[in-house]
């Protein structure tokens, strides 16, 4: 397949329209155009991402994001225009933005807003600081929880961040947009719990610092190969269950890919750790983003190629842990953004870096959640049966059948 750079360049005048996808960069844009990227995400671990280096270009419905880490301030720019008169719409980014008429370059927002254990059945209020380097419009759509003012002005600001009541064991998490030229994203993560304490605090959460126990969200990032034909890698059909007896002292991976998609959708990988009756001890035992490493650590969820991957080490799961679910769940409420939007979702399992089987997730279709495979205990030693159960309600039933409840 053809770079992305290759593909622009083919193009020799007129507009440049992406097909809905992910486009690894980075991109050099050196002739007037408007690119319009239908909602795709265009990545690289290092930048410049987007290079815009030619007057009278537009950008618009695009997410660019830088996915290293890097000290270097150039490797951590996603767009770079050397020309002050591009026009950008509907554009969101990860890291930093050079070049752009009015478009201040030193922000310092914090990646997550972490609130930690809160009071369950009660309201909570939480403050957080947050230095703006210019004006900017708050927007935030997490079910049961406000943030007032909705405005950010140059300088230090005060947010408040109010929950209003949630049951006991439910995981919140969401995100607020911050909206200047660009898009940018802050996570908010925390969890109810009936013995946790009722905040209305309002002293700031310092530093990013929870006021109680943290809830991270930004996992490490890991390599897999890419896909290619191996005569070594077994082709697996929905419902076959394999053993894993030489591979319990791996590292398993289960890695989440595809092969395109027709409108920009983000998908989450999600593994539960469950009880022989089916149900999770506590909330820990969901292992997602926002609670990346199992209590046994046993379980870690991480990504690769900007796409979700899980770990699993079947020698270290705790002795109550009967079985392991492994899901992949398509984020949002919207029911129209569902798998029917995927070209070929595929997992691969790999023990440490050999990958030994491959698994296409062909029946899904309105379904905005699969339990993809599922590690079990059997006669002392563990399997992994190829599930391949969607579920049209998406994430939020599937948390509450296996016993945690998620806003």
């Amino acid at each position: 397949m053809s770079s992305i750079q290759e593909q622009f360049d083919s193009v020799k005048s007129g507009d440049f329209v992406l097909t809905a996808g992910e486009y690894e960069g980075p991109l050099r844009i050196n002739r007037p155009c408007i690119v319009d990227g239908s909602k795709s995400t265009l990545w690289a671990t290092r930048g410049p991402v987007l290079l815009v280096d030619s007057p009278n270009v537009t950008i618009k419905d695009i997410r660019i994001e830088v996915t290293g880490n890097s000290t270097d301030a150039d490797e951590q720019t996603a767009i770079k225009a050397n020309y002050a008169d591009v026009q950008i719409q509907n554009v969101g980014v990860n890291g930093m933005v050079v070049g752009l008429s009015a478009q201040e370059e030193a922000w310092n927002l914090p990646a997550v807003i972490s609130l930690g254990a809160f009071a369950a059945n009660k309201e909570n209020v939480f403050s957080v600081e947050i230095d703006a380097a210019a004006s900017a419009e708050l927007v935030e759509s997490i079910r049961d929880v406000n943030i007032h003012p909705l405005v950010l002005q140059p300088g230090n600001n005060r947010i408040t961040i109010e929950t209003t009541s949630m049951r006991d064991n439910t995981i919140l998490y969401g995100e607020i947009l911050v909206k200047t030229a660009v898009i940018r994203r802050i996570y908010v993560t925390g969890k109810a719990q009936k013995d946790a304490p009722e905040h209305h605090d309002q002293d700031p959460i310092v530093d990013n610092q929870p006021i109680s126990n943290p809830v991270q969200i930004e996992p490490p990032h890991e390599v897999i190969a890419p896909i290619i034909t191996e005569s070594n890698v077994e082709h697996i059909k929905r419902g076959q269950r394999i053993s894993l007896k030489e591979a319990k002292q791996s590292v398993i991976k289960v890695a989440y890919e595809q092969r395109g998609i027709k409108q920009a959708i983000d998908i989450d990988g999600y593994a539960f750790e469950l009880q022989a009756n089916g149900k999770v001890r506590t909330d820990s035992d969901l292992i997602f983003f926002g609670n990346p490493v199992s209590q046994d650590n046993a379980v870690r969820s991480s990504s690769a190629n900007n796409l979700p991957l899980l770990l699993v080490e079947p020698n270290k799961l705790d002795n109550s842990v009967e079985k392991v679910a492994i899901c992949f769940s398509i984020y949002g409420d919207d029911i129209t953004q569902n798998f029917s939007l995927v070209d070929t979702p595929i997992v691969r399992v790999f023990a440490d870096e050999r990958e030994l089987y491959r698994y296409r997730l062909d029946d899904l279709k309105v379904e905005k959640t699969v339990v993809a495979v599922e590690f079990y205990r059997y006669k002392g030693d563990w399997k992994i049966s190829f599930v391949g159960a969607g579920y049209r309600s998406g994430l939020k039933q599937l948390c509450e059948s296996f016993g945690v409840n998620v806003e």
